[in-house]
């Protein structure tokens, strides 16, 4: 169960338990470690409603939709907290810190029944039994153990997702599209990085370019990488600022969705290719989870819906 993505192997232990798990239709006896003949064909799981399952699909739905409850969250990180561990020079606290009972946030009906069930019976969010004091270094916590999935640096905020699944953690990071809105600036001066690897201020776009067509046709180069960017999904101002003619300032907002994710490179790409300073970026979605009206340093589970959303349809089926 736990090789063909069913399931973890706790959770196979658990359907054992529960004599949810039958074979030639008759419920396998809950005791564990117990074997089974490789060729055998007539297993399947009894659903909530005391109703054999053998359909492949139907096992993942059921399997994602209530044994895997809260394996994943969305926090609104908050600007200058790190994504995952931080660095003990510089002391910066991970934003997982944030993940407490007191900043839990239930979105109004129709959800807020659905995420409170998730927290009581899910099997991940069990604040009473195993939640720890975040104020205790030493303390151990259930959700300390969850891992981001796709970063966001130190300067940026928004949608950052956690999650104990591998499998969505993957996802994630290689086939999901991810939104942001980026204000941005004139750039006026090189960054230490930019100047530690030669460039000057001739290197940059001058003045700074309005047309996002090249982030649309991919192909370029980054100063210091040897690959090619791959095209935006999609690059638009949703605002712009003007000077006292009426003319375009090189100031504004910008909406992209891309789905790679380099380290810094929309910062990177705003610079070197547009002229572009970022002051604020902010991740608003991924994939088809949004960010909504998620208060800046609260979290909350992800309802069904979006949770399995996270998972390649092939593991579902």
């Amino acid at each position: 169960m736990s090789e063909l993505d069913l399931c973890s192997r706790r959770q196979a232990d658990k359907l054992i338990q529960q004599s949810k798990v039958l074979l030639n239709d008759k419920p396998v006896p809950p005791t564990l470690g117990q074997k089974v003949n490789p060729n055998e064909t007539n297993i399947s799981i009894l659903t909530g409603e005391g109703i054999p399952n053998t359909s492949a699909e139907n096992i993942h739905t059921m399997d994602h939709m209530h044994l895997n409850r809260g394996e994943t969250v969305i926090l609104n990180k908050p600007k200058d907290y790190v994504s995952g561990q931080p660095d003990p020079a510089h002391g910066h606290i991970p934003a997982v810190r944030l993940l407490t009972r007191d900043n839990i946030y239930f979105p109004p009906h129709p959800h807020m029944s659905e995420l409170k069930e998730v927290l009581s019976n899910g099997n991940h969010l069990h604040f009473g039994k195993r939640f720890k004091d975040f104020h205790d270094e030493n303390a151990t916590s259930t959700l300390l153990k969850y891992a981001p999935a796709g970063r966001l640096d130190l300067d940026s905020s928004g949608l950052l997702l956690f999650t104990k699944n591998g499998i969505v953690a993957k996802h994630v990071l290689n086939s999901l599209e991810k939104e942001y809105l980026v204000k941005v600036e004139p750039v006026t001066s090189l960054s230490r990085d930019e100047q530690r690897m030669g460039m000057t201020m001739g290197s940059l776009p001058f003045p700074p370019l309005w047309d996002l067509g090249i982030l649309l046709k991919g192909g370029k180069r980054l100063w210091d990488d040897t690959r090619r960017l791959k095209p935006l999904v999609h690059a638009e101002w949703v605002e712009e600022g003007k000077d006292e003619s009426g003319k375009w300032n090189g100031r504004g907002v910008l909406r992209m969705v891309l789905q790679e994710g380099k380290k810094r490179q929309i910062r990177r790409m705003c610079r070197e290719l547009l002229g572009l300073h970022v002051v604020e970026l902010k991740r608003i979605g991924i994939g088809e989870v949004e960010l909504g009206d998620l208060p800046v340093g609260k979290w909350r589970p992800l309802t069904d819906e979006e949770r399995l959303s996270l998972i390649p349809k092939h593991k579902r089926q």
